[in-house]
């Protein structure tokens, strides 16, 4: 009978183990707070975070993006973990802001430093011309005991 338990707690643990997946690099979230934009590169961030970033996308624009992603997954997806963080870096390499996160809890201080300043309006971009005035017209609906078709007096 003993014998019996340790070889389905075996069967389990190998169930579970073979279950298990990762994706990505497992980075320290916590650190977001400690970039700044404007001064952070993307190496200091890569120090900062404790990983490398996964991926990275260079934009027409000379930005860059790069995602911190990590997903461990248990059991084909039964129980899973994922995190993001989705950085903007400028042409002269340095962080712009935060585009984007999941799964990771910023106090609002922290989420409002990392959004960076507002972004600056593109003054080259053609005036769209106003939109002419809606066209106003008057509908009369009939109460009871009023002919269809009559308007009230005076209009």
């Amino acid at each position: 009978m003993r014998g019996y338990i340790h070889l389905l707690a075996t069967a389990v643990l190998a169930v579970f183990l073979v279950g298990c997946a990762a994706t990505g690099h497992n980075f320290d979230p916590d650190k977001l707070s400690t970039l700044t934009p404007g001064q952070t590169t993307l190496e200091e961030a890569s120090r900062a975070l404790t990983a490398p970033p996964d991926k990275l996308y260079k934009q027409t624009d000379g930005t860059l993006l790069a995602l911190w992603a990590f997903k461990i997954t248990f059991v084909a997806d039964g129980l899973y973990s994922r995190k993001e963080a989705l950085l903007q870096f400028g042409p002269d390499g340095r962080l712009l802001r935060l585009v984007d996160s999941t799964n990771i809890l910023l106090e609002p201080w922290e989420r409002q430093k990392l959004l960076g300043p507002a972004p600056v309006p593109d003054l080259r971009q053609d005036m769209a011309p106003p939109a002419a005035a809606p066209e106003v017209q008057t509908i009369y609906i009939p109460g009871p005991g009023e002919a269809a078709g009559l308007q009230p007096q005076g209009k």
